[in-house]
């Protein structure tokens, strides 16, 4: 069903999906995040055995930090040729634009540094010990989080550097403004997380406790 009428990631086609009448092999159920059931011959690997909301919130990290990236070497692009009305100088050379383009690289790195790090850790301890403490859970779901906080401010930086052009239809900074702010939305990313990794750093449950552990 065509359902998915959105402003931001509006290219993931993510419409609702109706099967009706179709038999489906219990081998092949299971129930909303409850990773790897016992009667399944599928879906056993170290992957599955993530917490849902952690293993839900890693790509959706990563997917901010590409969308900042982008956005970032696109008004990198821009600045070469642009000169803006009342300037007597080109972007590229204006000092204002050398601080907000410092300022959104090094937002980005830094996320992208953090988030690396962070599912490094969690998938040698899946590897090692089968699961991942409670501890390295809140670190995974922060550095998520924090990517897409850091990929949406790195993408603001830029799309406000680039001045009125950004807001032309042809132009990939609005759709860069509209997708990332759309990443910040996703319940595994959404501010909730910082809540829910905050509990479990003083040794709470989460707030999605059901799915999340």
């Amino acid at each position: 069903m065509d359902t998915w009428e959105v402003s931001g990631l509006a290219g993931t086609g993510s419409h609702d999906v109706v099967i009706e009448q179709v038999f489906v092999p219990e081998a092949y159920t299971g129930l909303f995040g409850a990773g790897p059931l016992p009667h399944s011959t599928h879906f056993q690997g170290l992957l599955y055995r993530y917490p849902f909301i952690v293993a839900s919130a890693l790509p959706l990290g990563a997917l901010a930090i590409g969308i900042a990236h982008g956005a970032v070497e696109t008004v990198m692009e821009v600045a070469q040729g642009k000169q803006p009305v009342g300037s007597a100088t080109l972007l590229r050379e204006q000092a204002l634009f050398h601080v907000r383009l410092a300022e959104a690289v090094a937002l980005v790195r830094a996320a992208r540094a953090w988030l690396y790090a962070a599912v490094q850790q969690s998938w040698e301890a899946m590897q090692t010990r089968g699961e991942v403490t409670v501890a390295e859970r809140a670190d995974v779901l922060l550095a998520a989080a924090h990517a897409t906080r850091s990929a949406a401010a790195a993408v603001d930086l830029v799309y406000t550097a680039a001045g009125a052009a950004a807001n032309a239809r042809r132009s990939p900074l609005q759709r860069a403004l509209r997708d990332i702010h759309a990443v910040t939305q996703h319940i595994a990313t959404a501010p909730a997380q910082y809540e829910s990794a905050g509990r479990m750093l003083v040794g709470l449950p989460p707030l999605q406790s059901r799915i999340l552990l």
